[in-house]
């Protein structure tokens, strides 16, 4: 996505405008070095130069421009990366110009002739100058004026190991004139999201957060970025429905982003039972209050662990995006009037109930993990780093996928303008990137040698972790959107009145604090596999009877085949779901 200002415009990054410079420097300056190879041969004399040799070079020049441009662009010279230019830097800078050399050499051969063997020679050892002096003097000249950033800045496209996706959201009218509610606005995403907000011209924009100190700050941020803005900050918990209540009563926003939800999953795995109360209660809560309030769009920031369920942070956050599933499903058949809300404990004043015609819609954005959360292993290996070691890797193996804040919010925001009732959007993020290598790169990056300067240690993953996230399971459908790099997921279906029947006894459970918070997780997961129906499973021959208006009922042979391959697919769904449940289980 590209940058967002107040105004909604686009602007450009800094080294966006360098990397145009630089070309346009690389144009004329490979060019002049070898100009300068063919005027060396000669002695300097440059009535000496044969006419042919000038004519060839000019007329050379327009074709080799072009592929010798090419040829660093794919050597990565245009990067934001010379800031903090090491070997791996200089060394590809050696392969382009050696790459561009070899271009030269076989282009004036097979057009004009041979030239002499000094020109190729000299020429080669002045474009490595003049395209190295820039970019070296560059990075002196950056670590002078800012000494504090040469180390401790972060290159993300370094990081990421892939370009980070843009996405349009130059403008986002479906936030036009309407109330928007931002759960967790005090969190890094939930910031940036309001941040965002700010400028798209809604009425009213309603920050909540349990945290008052992290509200505060961010809403004098806002005030200053659009003063004209009607700001709402609020403190509270989506665990609280009769907060809740109160909040969507009074206000009733048209518009929610649920991003109030635990993420830190080894330190969930100590407190199991809180994930419950809040990424799966909380959400169910927040939720019924956007239905029972008229919520047009009721977007949940969920997490890429929810695919793959192996620690209670990932089955608590897919559990919240089921129920979110359920309730969609059960609007979409005009049986929202089945729903039942979860009582709380506390005696008083009955809240209120859904009204005949809800009409929302809930959507989803799975998020990677965030590259600049203060909970990151990349703010883990910086604060590591300046203590001067050692930093501690997991596993030699172990990598994540990687996401910007300002990735995750395009994806949030371009979720909430496409996605239809019960999709699932998220970022083609690529190969996980390795922590080992982070830790290594951020080492160089402070100008220490790993394993000399600052040591590397394997700590060894913690039982609720795997070596390798996965986006996706082999039971997700995934389609590609229009816009590259984002995608839709299709969860397998499910018995969504069975879960919505089973989520009062976990609510139960968990404000008691009664059994195993994992297990009963795991079982829940795995009790709710895909119905015939839903699934289209259902054995048409033997439960329905053919109408006049069917075509020709099928043999026996042909309803055996179909009824086979409905087994066989229920039989892989429920072997993928046993899986899931093993994994859990085996990290216990």
């Amino acid at each position: 996505m590209e940058g967002l200002n107040g105004k909604g415009k686009k602007r450009f990054d800094h080294w966006q405008i360098v990397g145009v410079g630089l070309a346009v420097y690389d144009a004329l300056a490979v060019n002049l070095a070898y100009f300068l190879a063919l005027w060396l041969r000669y002695d300097c004399q440059f009535s000496a130069i044969p006419a042919d040799g000038l004519r060839w070079l000019g007329r050379f020049a327009p074709l080799y421009t072009p592929v010798c441009l090419a040829i660093f662009w794919l050597c990565r010279m245009y990067r934001d990366r010379w800031r903090h230019a090491g070997d791996r830097e200089l060394l590809q800078a050696v392969l382009a110009v050696c790459l561009a050399c070899a271009a030269q050499i076989v282009g004036v051969w097979a057009l004009f002739g041979r030239m002499p063997a000094a020109y190729y020679a000299v020429g080669v050892l002045l474009q490595l100058l003049v395209v190295l002096l820039p970019r070296l003097l560059y990075r002196l000249v950056w670590g002078i004026l800012h000494p504090e950033k040469t180390a401790g800045e972060i290159p993300v496209q370094e990081l990421l190991g892939r370009d980070p996706v843009k996405m349009d959201m130059e403008e986002l009218p479906f936030l036009r004139d309407k109330t928007v509610l931002v759960t967790g606005a005090g969190g890094l995403i939930g910031g940036e999201l309001c941040r965002q907000i700010a400028g798209c011209g809604v009425k009213k924009l309603i920050l909540f957060d349990i945290r008052d100190d992290h509200i505060g700050a961010l809403q004098r941020e806002l005030k200053e970025q659009a003063p004209q803005l009607d700001l709402v900050p609020l403190v509270g918990s989506v665990r609280d429905d009769r907060r809740l209540e109160k909040v969507f009563s009074r206000y009733r926003p048209q518009v929610v982003f649920h991003g109030a939800a635990y993420s830190d999953g080894p330190v969930l795995e100590g407190s199991p039972w809180e994930a419950v109360k809040n990424n799966v209660l909380g959400t169910h809560q927040t939720a019924w209050a956007a239905m029972s309030y008229g919520c047009q769009r009721f977007v949940l920031v969920s997490a890429d662990e929810a695919a793959k369920p192996s620690s209670v942070m990932g089955a608590s956050r897919r559990l919240g995006e089921m129920i979110l599933g359920a309730f969609g499903r059960m609007i979409r058949e005009g049986r929202s009037q089945e729903l039942t809300r979860l009582r709380s404990r506390r005696a008083g004043k009955e809240l209120a109930a859904l009204p005949e015609d809800v009409n929302t819609e809930f959507v989803t954005a799975r998020l990677g993990n965030v590259l600049e959360s203060s909970g990151s292993a990349v703010a883990m290996f910086q604060r590591q780093i300046a203590q001067g070691g050692p930093v501690t890797v997991p596993d030699p193996e172990a990598a994540c996928r990687l996401i910007t804040a300002q990735e995750a919010v395009g994806l949030i925001l371009h979720t909430c303008a496409n996605a239809k009732d019960g999709e699932i959007f998220a970022l083609d993020m690529g190969e996980p990137v390795k922590l080992d290598a982070q830790a290594r790169k951020l080492i160089q990056l402070s100008g220490h040698r790993p394993d000399q300067d600052i040591s590397v240690v394997y700590t060894g993953l913690c039982p609720e972790e795997e070596s390798r996230e996965e986006g996706t399971t082999a039971e997700e459908e995934l389609e590609k959107t229009s816009d590259s790099g984002i995608y839709i997921c299709r969860p397998a279906p499910f018995d969504a009145a069975r879960l919505l029947a089973r989520i009062p006894g976990l609510m139960k459970a968990a404000y008691e604090e009664r059994g195993n918070a994992r297990e009963r997780l795991s079982q829940l997961l795995s009790d709710l596999g895909p119905t015939e129906a839903e699934s289209g499973d259902a054995e048409d021959v033997s439960e329905k009877a053919p109408t006049a208006s069917e075509a020709t009922p099928k043999t026996s042979k042909e309803a055996e085949a179909q009824r086979n391959h409905k087994k066989r697919r229920r039989n892989r769904h429920k072997s993928k779901s046993r899986q899931n449940v093993e994994n859990m289980n085996n990290a216990q």
